[in-house]
């Protein structure tokens, strides 16, 4: 049996967990949504595993806490091609499970692992924690969301110099200095911040970036959610395929 060993706590966003890497069991991922949990919304909790027939696929969940109430379980084939960040890449016919929780407190609410068995095995989830905010708090905040431009995915070739623009959806006059937006940097890459003018910002251009990657393979900014003062910034993850130089 495939183990983890670790608690996934979910703050707001969009997050993608891909685990389950030993020799048994197949590939499980899971993401949660929406962007931010609140009391009284609910919220999707969905596995993907790699094993094409969803009749194979058995799933064993903990028991759920009083503050935390299952609406339903979805069992589904997603097809190649779908629309979703983790089937990009893959053309191999995936099983969709999804667990629609609504949670009826605030605060942190955990859940023990899952088990999800296949011919190939079991693989056990990590445990989860998640964040719940209090809907009356959550009405301050205005929410900003926010996008990557100029992402050339799969014509990246290593060496290339790339330049990133986050921006702004909509604007607010409450913006912080480029440097709040700045990114944790991966491994493998130069990343870099340029400056932005008066009038990039007053356009909606929040951060500019130079990407220089020194290997093949892929490039990945996770999702964040930053808050400053009274707005919530919501930032989309960026992956891009970095191809070899021949």
């Amino acid at each position: 049996m495939k183990k983890s060993g670790l608690s996934l706590l979910f703050f707001l966003l969009i997050i993608t967990f891909i685990f389950a890497q030993d020799e048994k069991g197949s590939l499980v991922s899971v993401t949660v949504t929406p962007d931010v949990l609140i009391s009284g919304i609910p919220l999707n909790l969905t596995f993907i595993v790699d094993h094409p027939n969803p009749e194979d696929v058995i799933v064993t969940s903990p028991s759920f806490p009083g503050s935390l109430t299952l609406d339903r379980i979805l069992k589904y084939p997603m097809m190649p091609g779908a629309s979703n960040e983790v089937s990009r890449g893959s053309a191999q016919l995936k099983t969709v499970i999804e667990y629609r929780l609504i949670p009826n407190t605030s605060g942190i609410i955990a859940l023990n692992p899952f088990l999800i068995e296949t011919p190939q095995g079991i693989t056990e989830t990590p445990s989860f924690s998640f964040i719940i905010r209090n809907p009356v708090i959550e009405q301050r905040y205005i929410t900003v969301r926010l996008y990557w431009e100029n992402i050339q995915s799969g014509s990246v070739t290593a060496g290339d110099r790339i330049t990133l623009i986050l921006r702004a959806q909509t604007w607010t006059s409450r913006q912080p200095p480029a440097s709040f937006f700045m990114p944790e940097v991966p491994q493998g890459v130069i990343l870099s911040s340029q400056s932005v003018s008066a009038d990039e910002r007053d356009g909606g251009i929040l951060l500019k970036l130079t990407l220089i990657p020194l290997t093949a393979g892929e490039f990945n900014l996770p999702a964040r959610v930053l808050e400053y003062e009274d707005v919530r910034f919501q930032i989309p993850a960026l992956n891009i395929r970095i191809n070899s130089r021949n």
